[in-house]
């Protein structure tokens, strides 16, 4: 018999539980997962979910955010945010929630653009810090691919309106530097932390996703992992970050 299914008919207790999570992992936590949901016809929109376990409670949640990349700002009354607080509830149930408060909005600025990743970096790379990503534009088929681009981040303590002195005082921002045919600038650096993001322990690429049938960078957007402390551990969630040139 499963360990979920004695939890659930009650055969074992809390203390055995996290007795026996303890027994295999040394540190619990939040590891949200990503799904990009796309771009609008123009490309000037950007659309992804993220979804997971939350740490302590054990709910499912899901949450909708869509991206104007022209002015770097959430759009369209996101983000959408679902959560059950039942800790039996299934992660589909969940999706379909925060689906169904997004759906007008998605469908009012046409998210109907597949998001195509370019560059990916996996959970499981070795020796790798994520603190930067190179890539390409895809050309067609076999073509080579158009361009070189490569991204760096700088993580730095800032100000949050957050409480984070528990955790060492201010959380982590960053700075994103982005060279093009040799060509280096900065493109974004925080000022402060949203609260938004809670204490930021570091942040790491996760991709580079550009619009289906795209053959130029101009609606480029970096996906960062943003490690956070949370209940039981370092926690993940997402940020969706402007990096072409529109």
């Amino acid at each position: 018999m499963a360990l979920v299914d004695l939890v659930r008919r009650g055969s074992v207790s809390l203390t055995l539980l996290f007795g026996l999570l303890a027994s295999s992992v040394v540190w619990a936590g939040d590891n949200a997962q990503f799904s990009a949901l796309g771009y609008s016809a123009d490309g000037q929109f950007f659309a992804f979910e993220q979804f997971g376990i939350q740490d302590g409670s054990g709910f499912p949640y899901s949450e909708i955010f869509i991206i104007d990349l022209d002015s770097d700002s959430f759009a369209a009354g996101s983000p959408f945010k679902a959560r059950i607080d039942d800790e039996t509830a299934s992660l589909p149930d969940v999706r379909a929630q925060a689906l169904a408060q997004a759906e007008g909005a998605l469908e009012k600025i046409e998210i109907s653009r597949p998001a195509l990743p370019i560059a990916l970096r996996g959970d499981g790379v070795l020796d790798d810090d994520g603190l930067e990503i190179s890539y390409g534009i895809p050309s067609y088929g076999l073509a080579r691919t158009e361009g070189e681009y490569g991204l760096e981040i700088d993580i730095f303590k800032a100000p949050s309106p957050r409480d984070c002195e528990y955790f060492e005082g201010n959380p982590m921002a960053f700075a994103m530097r982005r060279t093009t045919e040799g060509a280096t600038a900065e493109i974004y650096r925080d000022s402060r932390v949203p609260a938004s993001r809670g204490c930021v322990i570091t942040y790491k690429f996760y991709g580079i996703f550009n619009p289906f049938e795209a053959y130029d960078d101009a609606s480029s957007v970096a996906v960062l992992s943003v490690w956070s402390h949370g209940f039981e551990g370092p926690d993940r969630r997402f940020m969706a970050v402007p990096v072409g040139e529109r």
